[in-house]
């Protein structure tokens, strides 16, 4: 049995793939095979196939102009085959409900509720696999992509560059000011390289997905190509699967993400003299967008309408809050049953739980943890819930003597909005400030009162 060569250049990007001769394997010797008997079912190098072909007349080998009637690499197969998940199994098995690939041990962990799970062996008797549209598909994901990429790379050196001239902003504007201000210009400094370490990371971030999505696209394509025109129907199944799901997360990732630059901008203060005393910073630091075109318009790609009605629920549900957790979990609140309920990326009810107000904003705390703002009669409150296993859990409540409508978390703060006004809060729960107040009209707070 002949060894399939591969080596990984350019980070994994690029894959050469070939073939050993099996006879100097056989003499633990690592030469390239040139030839493929299908008679013997072994791979020849170029002074191997004299020696073969004067033994085996009748037998009519493949150069490597007919590469296409060698067999497919074991590499290759095994690529295609491995379970993303069990690396031990192979994809056996298709859920029609998730649509998704998976092996004995996806179908029992993750699929035994699910109504339709075929053999890939049976479909692929019935369907067949368009290789060279999948390939054009391919080929115009790692365009954009590579696009993406360099957009979010020159990014990183933009956002340096203006770093370093609002830096001399700093240096300027700090002469004026006497040498009290040391620990003031320090806390500025900190203040500014961490919102350049942010921004970094996020654009380096964005940059390496798109190197993973283009390096993965490319493995599919190498491994189509090698399997093409071989009747190799349940590879090309898989490789369809795999490629149209990693095209999917391309094209959402393509589409979700924003390809404007920042910079990073201060703007010295005046009257920093005088107001010295009272300033924690030098200026105020922001990451602004450039506008490469100021007209630009967002537009609505299109929208879907879901059923979240679960079977204890007494009214039509009226959904006040729409929350998405890092994890891609969807938090909603149904202020009518007075429930708050997770759904998975189908959009189906996972798990809900019951509250004592009715619901009407939501945000998250942690990746896992989200706050409520509850209001009834003489109800004002704010309960906390975990998702934990794909289920609510319900924790700690704070109690309010104002209504409780809005709610963001920033930097450790809690900030509620009434009717009228604007408060900070702890996470415990004890009041920092009363930001603003209006109370010339019952809803200056424009909040849903």
């Amino acid at each position: 049995m002949a060894t399939f060569l591969q080596s990984t250049i350019d980070k994994g990007s690029d894959i050469l793939q070939d073939f050993l001769c099996s006879t100097c394997e056989d003499k633990k010797l690592d030469k390239m095979a040139d030839f493929y008997c299908e008679t013997c079912v072994k791979f020849y190098c170029g002074k191997c196939i004299g020696m073969h072909s004067q033994l085996f007349i009748k037998h009519a080998p493949y150069g490597r102009g007919d590469l296409k009637k060698w067999p497919v690499a074991k590499q290759v197969e095994d690529f295609l085959l491995k379970c993303d998940v069990h690396k031990d199994k192979n994809l056996e098995l298709f859920c029609d409900n998730h649509i998704e690939l998976c092996c004995t041990n996806c179908a029992i962990l993750n699929h035994r509720h699910c109504q339709k799970i075929t053999l890939i062996s049976d479909i692929v008797k019935s369907q067949s696999t368009d290789l060279q549209q999948l390939s054009v598909s391919i080929q115009t994901i790692l365009k954009e992509l590579k696009k993406l990429q360099d957009n979010q790379e020159a990014s990183i050196q933009y956002v340096q560059s203006s770093y370093d001239e609002q830096l001399h902003k700093i240096e300027n504007t700090r002469k004026e000011i006497n040498a009290a201000l040391d620990t003031i210009e320090q806390k500025t400094r900190k203040e500014m390289l961490d919102t350049l370490t942010k921004l970094q990371a996020s654009t380096k971030s964005e940059a390496d997905k798109c190197i993973r999505l283009r390096d993965e696209l490319k493995q599919l394509r190498d491994a189509k190509q090698d399997i093409s025109d071989k009747s190799k129907q349940e590879l090309s199944f898989i490789a369809t699967r795999k490629c149209e799901e990693i095209i999917k997360q391309s094209k959402t990732f393509l589409n979700s993400t924003l390809q404007d630059k920042f910079y990073i901008s201060f703007q010295p203060n005046s009257e920093i003299v005088q107001y010295l005393s009272t300033l924690l910073g030098l200026g105020k630091i922001e990451r602004m967008m450039v506008q490469d075109n100021p007209n630009k318009v967002i537009t609505v790609q299109g929208k879907s309408e879901h059923n979240v009605k679960v079977s204890s629920d007494s009214y039509e549900c009226h959904i006040t809050a729409i929350l998405v957790l890092p994890a891609k979990q969807i938090l909603v609140a149904d202020s009518n049953n007075k429930k708050v309920k997770l759904l998975d990326q189908q959009y189906q009810v996972v798990s809900h739980c019951s509250v004592t107000g009715y619901p009407l904003t939501l945000c998250d705390t942690t990746p896992s943890e989200v706050a409520v703002t509850m209001n009834d009669r003489n109800i004002h409150e704010v309960q906390f819930i975990t998702v934990n296993n794909r289920q609510l859990v319900i924790g700690r409540k704070l109690q309010f003597k104002h209504a409780c409508v809005g709610i963001a978390f920033h930097q450790g703060d809690m900030y509620i909005t009434a009717c009228t006004a604007l408060y900070k809060y702890k996470l415990n729960g004890k009041l920092v400030s009363k930001m603003y107040e209006d109370t010339s009209d019952w809803n200056t707070g424009k909040n849903n009162c």
